[in-house]
């Protein structure tokens, strides 16, 4: 049996990334993916990429807001539907570390891997074939909004069987579709909990078994962090941990397909 780590979102937020990994290390994982998005929203970029990159058996692709930045940095057109972002993400990209950008820019988009029988796929959003040679000033993340069967249904060219991570979408998402799993674990460092999320997988003979887990980390305390740097769009970034906040959450749920579910649906 493998045990995967998937995470998604961190935006940035150091604090959430720190109790993640500290709970990885209780939990046995063979090797983990992150789903894109490590940096904007969060003013921690620096910190964010320097513990992701020094990590080994970490596996990540390229999202949105990370590609964004790159953008800005390269003086590549920058997508007209995030012009409100620019200001934020210029002032992340005078701020990321060009070593950073560079192993950013390296990054693929999409990741495919056989495991224990079963195919998965990794990436920030699915897209189809078209959209993902689109640059990032085309919104290619955004062709297939929201996630759900009747969108996914576009993506004909995803085979049979296979895992789908993903994130973007900052909630948690879980369902299947013509013989297809799509996985989201929900943003790590981005939403009203004082909770991190990701997910672990359990692969053993081409059968899976999903756990999300919400680990504690000390969001007050990176809120005052935040309020102590003046960066732009901070007003709106503190609403996005703050509104409707909930200090009470059940910290784990586990879930799983039954085996019987796949062997059905592949007859």
């Amino acid at each position: 049996m493998k045990r995967l780590a998937v995470m998604t979102d961190v935006h940035g937020n150091m604090y959430a990334l720190q109790a993640v990994l500290r709970d990885l290390k209780k939990q046995r994982i063979d090797t983990t993916f992150c789903t894109g998005d490590l940096i904007g929203i969060g003013p921690f970029s620096n910190q964010v990429c320097e513990r992701l990159y020094s990590l080994k058996d970490m596996n990540i692709v390229r999202g949105n807001h990370d590609e964004a930045v790159l953008a800005l940095m390269k003086g590549d057109p920058y997508p007209e539907s995030r012009i409100d972002v620019q200001e934020h993400h210029q002032w992340v990209a005078d701020h990321l570390y060009k070593r950073y950008a560079k192993w950013i820019e390296n990054l693929p988009r999409q990741m495919v891997k056989e495991i224990e029988g079963r195919s998965f796929q990794f990436t920030h959003y699915p897209m189809d074939a078209k959209s993902s040679l689109l640059p990032i000033s085309e919104d290619p993340f955004d062709q297939l909004v929201p996630p759900n069967g009747e969108n996914f249904s576009q993506l004909e060219e995803l085979e049979a069987g296979t895992v789908l991570c993903f994130g973007h979408d900052h909630d948690v998402h879980h369902f299947s579709m013509n013989d297809r799993v799509f996985f989201n674990p929900g943003a790590l460092g981005c939403n009203n909990v004082p909770y991190a999320r990701y997910g672990i997988i359990e692969v053993e003979d081409g059968n899976v078994r999903f756990i999300k887990r919400q680990v504690p980390y000390p969001m007050a305390t990176y809120l005052e962090r935040l309020n102590r740097i003046d960066f732009p769009r901070k007003e709106v970034i503190l609403k996005l941990f703050q509104k409707n906040r909930r200090t009470h959450h059940d910290p784990t749920e586990t879930y799983r397909i039954s085996s019987d579910h796949y062997n059905e649906s592949r007859k």
